[in-house]
């Protein structure tokens, strides 16, 4: 979830004195240690002061967080979610003036499956995770990412969690049982080998990218239904937020900009998503862990060791470090511009079809004469073509008399609720599954499996299937048109 980028590294190895030996604090006057933002010298202490601060006002001027709230902090154990698990322990501090009035939890998702760690890597991961979540004092639990490919569409009614997949650390205080239930989290099952299987599918390492993203994001909101949380604080830095801005313009993902880098993302109706780390570069907040000795633990991912070509992340990513490098406002400015950006919708926030993956607002709502239309039509006339293969291969192998056709359309079950509620269609055609994800969603799957997807996408596009079909058949008896 969150990573030390190439620059503060170097920087940590080559300039212990951050740059600011021969320079004086500019609030107090003593001997400068760090340089922030781009000239700003602090001392050790004026620089703490400066930085919680920040991430103070940061919650403040927002004011989504009442007293006594629950939030679910994400830590995966880098330097940005290292920092926010310390600052909110700073916050939290009874000597702190005007302490943080909310209650925190951390979550750990295990991402081992992605880089194809084996069961006794990831067990060791999560015990060194553990360990670190233990020092805080906040509860705490742990999930392993192929959770994501069973959540429902439906969360009407969440349900505790189940034992093995996550836990609490005060329901195992023996460190010898502890150890077990860590090695039982990762071992091999079905949604393992599926996850793997999905991610194999995807021809890209933008696509698996945005992929595990979209996983994390689910699992997040998930995992903070069944605890009884309400809010969930990432630890997203300005820096990626900048080069997120212009990966998402080039991945076809610009209406989802405004809520995909907003201090709030409320596309859960009643999950919201925080980034309190969003005012913050990724060198001031190595800088601060330098500082103060704050543990964090890498991790390899996706994007370890690939070419700086390899995915539109990367690329921007690094175009936006060498920028920041000889410009340093460069990730203010791509920051603030990004802040500026709206999309046009509707004035009910509950009348907007959202994407069943992303859950950003669906922008394929347009003309017959856009782009997306042209490669709409691209697309069909392709499948269309190996339909037809299909459909020729399979009257060869069946008699005259008899039909290609799916068992699974006869079955239906009238529920009385308005809806089919039938169960037996266990798979997904590509065509319905474009009318429930936005343009990026739909790139981002075209090439993989679609029986292999999440069961809440395929369950949200075979809805949407049944209701248009079931449309069409009483189209002639209803009084109005809906808008």
């Amino acid at each position: 979830m969150c990573q030390v980028d190439e620059e503060g590294i170097s920087l940590l190895e080559k300039k212990p004195s951050f740059g600011a030996s021969s320079r004086d604090c500019m609030k107090c006057g003593d001997r400068a240690v760090v340089i922030a933002r781009i000239k700003d010298a602090f001392c050790r202490s004026c620089f703490l002061t400066y930085f919680v601060h920040r991430f103070r006002a940061t919650f403040g001027k927002a004011k989504v967080i009442r007293d006594g709230d629950k939030v679910l902090l994400a830590f995966s154990g880098g330097q940005c979610s290292s920092a926010m698990v310390s600052l909110v322990k700073r916050g939290l501090d009874q000597s702190t003036h005007k302490k943080l009035r909310f209650t925190p939890a951390l979550i750990y998702i295990d991402e081992g499956v992605v880089t194809g760690q084996s069961k006794e890597e990831r067990a060791t991961t999560c015990q060194k995770i553990s360990d670190i979540m233990k020092e805080t004092g906040f509860p705490w639990y742990i999930a392993s990412l192929e959770e994501a490919l069973e959540i429902p569409a439906q969360n009407s009614s969440p349900d505790t969690c189940q034992a093995g997949s996550s836990f609490h650390s005060n329901q195992d205080p023996n460190t010898d049982e502890l150890a077990g239930k860590l090695e039982g989290l990762c071992l091999e099952t079905e949604h393992t080998q599926r996850c793997r299987d999905l991610l194999a599918s995807a021809k890209s390492l933008t696509a698996k990218q945005d992929l595990v993203s979209n996983l994390r994001n689910r699992l997040l909101v998930h995992k903070a239904r069944q605890l009884g949380y309400h809010k969930v604080a990432v630890g997203d830095s300005g820096t990626r937020l900048s080069s997120g801005i212009l990966a998402n313009l080039a991945k076809g993902r610009g209406a989802s900009i405004p809520v995909a880098m907003a201090f709030a993302d409320d596309r859960w109706s009643d999950v919201t998503i925080l980034r309190p780390m969003r005012e913050f570069t990724t060198k001031e907040i190595v800088m601060y862990n330098a500082l103060f000795n704050v543990d964090s633990l890498f991790q390899p991912t996706l994007a370890t060791m690939a070419g700086d070509y390899a995915s539109i992340d990367t690329l921007t990513e690094t175009f936006i470090n060498e920028l920041q490098t000889n410009f340093p406002s460069t990730v203010s400015t791509v920051f603030r511009t990004g802040e500026k950006m709206c999309t046009a919708g509707s004035d009910d926030p509950d009348a907007v079809r959202r994407c069943s993956m992303c859950k950003s607002a669906l922008d394929t709502s347009v003309g017959i004469s856009s782009a997306l239309s042209a490669t709409r039509f691209s697309l069909h006339i392709s499948r269309k073509e190996g339909s037809s293969t299909n459909e020729n291969s399979c009257k060869a192998t069946k008699p005259d008399d008899a039909t290609c056709t799916d068992s699974s359309s006869e079955q239906c079950c009238g529920q009385g609720d308005g809806s089919c509620h039938s169960n037996q269609m266990k798979s997904v055609s590509a065509e319905s599954l474009s009318k429930t994800l936005c343009y990026g969603c739909q790139v981002t799957v075209r090439d993989m499996d679609l029986n292999l997807l999440p069961s809440y996408i395929v369950e949200e596009s075979a809805k949407i299937e049944r209701r248009s079909r079931m449309r069409d058949e009483i189209k002639d008896f209803l009084l109005c048109e809906e808008s």
